[in-house]
């Protein structure tokens, strides 16, 4: 079995994303990886250190993971910050943007296991950071997969939760660490979030989600048009 160092970045949503190159390299190369985790081209919002120590028990348990350290500088063989650079982004999804740019093969499904107890059952979880107003639409898209369900999670802060249009349809849960997230994600019947990294790492871990894109108006929400066709567990629609 090989290895390869591997080096990610923020934010934590393009981090999770860039994960996905490790499981290529070990599904279709045998090669595992040594992760460099870096601040140099995006900060975190809980700092390069705090973000290490949170995603660190996650990561060293995947089975394409050979090793998860601080980068000082060692030689990097595959940069994922690179995928900045692709003529494919803003124009298509995030595993094709990482096929143009690695000349990888593509792989269906998540690339993140967690092992959590089993799923609950008949419950939405659902996770908006307030990054734009809800238009009426999504209010109603949220509405309509909110009475299906007995048990309704609003996983995330006192402020984004305040801020959510359907509140009192939902019972607050707010998360403390990466791990937290990955769990409460992880055991939903149903995932539903908003453009922000509890979205990647439903991506990840490939669960039943719906997502909520950006409008055409912000062109970020492209880069999840597409995935449906490597997941048969992805939905969307636009907050227009």
């Amino acid at each position: 079995m090989g290895k390869v160092s591997v080096l990610v970045s923020g934010k934590l949503g393009d981090l999770i994303h860039s994960l996905y190159v490790c499981e290529v390299l070990y599904k279709h190369f045998g090669k595992k990886s040594i992760v460099y985790i870096t601040d140099s081209v995006e900060p975190f919002e809980n700092g390069l250190k705090g973000t290490y120590g949170e995603l660190r028990d996650s990561i060293i348990m995947q089975e394409w993971c050979k090793d998860f350290q601080i980068w000082l500088g060692e030689p990097i063989e595959v940069n994922t910050t690179l995928f900045r650079r692709s003529p494919l982004l803003y124009r298509t999804c995030w595993k094709e943007i990482f096929n143009e740019t690695f000349s990888t093969p593509i792989l269906t499904g998540g690339w993140l296991e967690y092992h959590s107890p089993k799923k609950l059952e008949n419950t939405l979880v659902i996770s908006r950071r307030y990054k734009t107003p809800m238009m009426q639409q999504t209010k109603v898209n949220y509405e309509l997969y909110i009475e299906q369900y007995e048990d309704v999670v609003f996983l995330g802060g006192e402020h984004d939760y305040n801020m959510f249009d359907l509140k009192e349809r939902c019972r607050l849960v707010t998360p403390y660490s990466i791990d937290d997230w990955l769990m409460n994600i992880k055991t939903s019947t149903l995932f539903m979030g908003n453009q922000s990294s509890p979205l990647a790492m439903a991506s990840a871990l490939d669960v039943p989600r719906v997502a909520e894109l950006f409008g055409r108006n912000i062109i970020d929400y492209i880069h999840y048009v597409g995935e449906e066709k490597y997941s048969k567990n992805m939905n969307y629609f636009l907050n227009e």
